[in-house]
């Protein structure tokens, strides 16, 4: 499955790789030129960013989502608050590309999310806690592998206040039966490991082969490794890493 550029206010000096709208008509051109290229999702980003910048309003949510429609596609969001998460389901939106961030999820949330089968990619943050990353010591050079450590040797509690409200909701969510799918906002290989372990820390039981009922850790001990359907040579790989370091 495929997406394309994705949706979003204007954001200027953030990112311009996004279509930029502001008005109904624009938001449907940008889904149309998205059906042209035969994408199978469209993206919303419905977040003003602590107030830096203009988010996407209902009305113009509710054309996208509306002309994605049309054209067989179905619609995901980046979202922050309860409101608008609300104000998404109510438009149509298929899935969700982050919980909501801002306060705990009330019985309306509930409802309107369980009235259609909408799927959820949580993205949780950052735990806040002190964690150990040696376990990266065979892929990251050692370099690299001290500055990720610094960045994870101490607790943070702002931090783990941030994660409690997404762990509270995602517990609620799975308990309601919600359809809940893995990915991460990280641009590293190993982020997929850390989503498992915080999606264990927030109250999902680990369901894989490398016996995570006893440590959910154990996701890291990777057998093997395939792409489209050949064995890759993990040895030979991590050696020319290592060695191109």
């Amino acid at each position: 499955r495929t997406a394309g550029r994705g949706i979003t206010a204007p954001e200027p000096g953030r990112s311009d790789v996004p279509y930029w709208v502001t008005s109904e008509a624009e938001a449907r051109k940008a889904v149309q030129e998205q059906a042209a290229k035969k994408v199978d999702l469209i993206k919303l980003w419905v977040d003003d960013r602590d107030g830096k910048y203009k988010k996407l309003s209902p009305e113009i949510y509710r054309a996208a989502i509306d002309e994605a429609h049309k054209n067989k596609m179905r619609v995901t969001a980046h979202i922050f608050t309860l409101e608008d998460a609300k104000g998404l389901l109510r438009a149509g939106l298929d899935g969700f590309a982050h919980g909501v961030r801002d306060k705990d999820i009330d019985d309306e949330f509930v409802a309107l999310i369980k009235q259609r089968p909408i799927f959820l990619v949580p993205n949780l943050p950052d735990r806040g806690v002190k964690t150990d990353l040696s376990w990266l010591s065979d892929s990251v050079p050692a370099a690299e592998l001290t500055k990720l450590q610094q960045g994870a040797s101490t607790d943070r509690p702002a931090q783990q206040q941030t994660f409690g409200i997404q762990a509270r909701n995602l517990a609620r969510l799975n308990k309601e039966g919600v359809r809940i799918a893995l990915g991460t906002d990280g641009n590293v290989p190993y982020a997929h490991h850390i989503e498992m372990a915080d999606m264990a820390a927030a109250g999902m039981t680990p369901a894989l082969d490398a016996n995570p009922l006893d440590d959910i850790t154990n996701t890291r001990r990777i057998a093997s490794v395939y792409l489209r359907g050949t064995a890759v040579d993990r040895a030979a790989m991590r050696s020319r890493w290592m060695a191109s370091k």
